[in-house]
């Protein structure tokens, strides 16, 4: 079961035409999502089949799924196909989601971005994104949504239950 929160404070995004029409780039902070420091194989699958679940991810999307590099193993064994980013210290995840978000050129290549996380420093990312006319989705568990990343998408997802209690 998922809930769904639209941001009718946004206003509407502006319309561009990106290189490739209706594909979406999928950022996964794979602890974050799974409501743990060090998640296990067992629950970056049980992440991701919650994910998959939701419907966003489309044959031809993106992903990429970035962790500290203590869980860079487990994260590509649970989430198969990704790209893999990892960095250690505090918000190493965020770090690398944030710069994917800031140097890749992002708008240009497709039409929505997709964010796992709930943690308010990827807000001004986020924000940026839909500022530039990209449709902007947040997925999270209620517990880990910030107010700063509910106001900077277009929509938020959440996970529920939460998906600890599940795993």
């Amino acid at each position: 079961m998922t809930a769904i929160i639209t941001n009718i404070a946004r206003a509407p995004r502006v319309a561009t035409a990106p290189l490739v029409p209706g594909r979406s780039i999928h950022l996964i902070d794979i602890e974050n999502l799974c409501g743990e420091s060090r998640p296990t194989r067992n629950q970056v699958e049980v992440a991701r089949q919650r994910y998959m679940e939701v419907g966003l991810c489309q044959l031809g999307d993106h992903v990429i799924v970035a962790s500290s590099r203590g869980n860079w193993m487990n994260s590509a064994y649970g989430w198969p196909g990704a790209r893999y980013l990892a960095k250690d210290g505090k918000d190493g995840a965020d770090l690398c989601l944030a710069e994917v978000m800031s140097t890749e050129g992002l708008t240009q290549r497709y039409a929505r971005a997709v964010v796992a996380s709930g943690d308010g420093g990827l807000a001004p990312f986020v924000s940026e994104l839909a500022a530039k006319g990209m449709d902007t989705v947040v997925v999270s568990q209620s517990s880990r949504l910030s107010r700063l990343m509910r106001m900077a998408a277009h929509k938020c997802i959440l996970l529920t239950p939460e998906l600890e209690d599940i795993a």
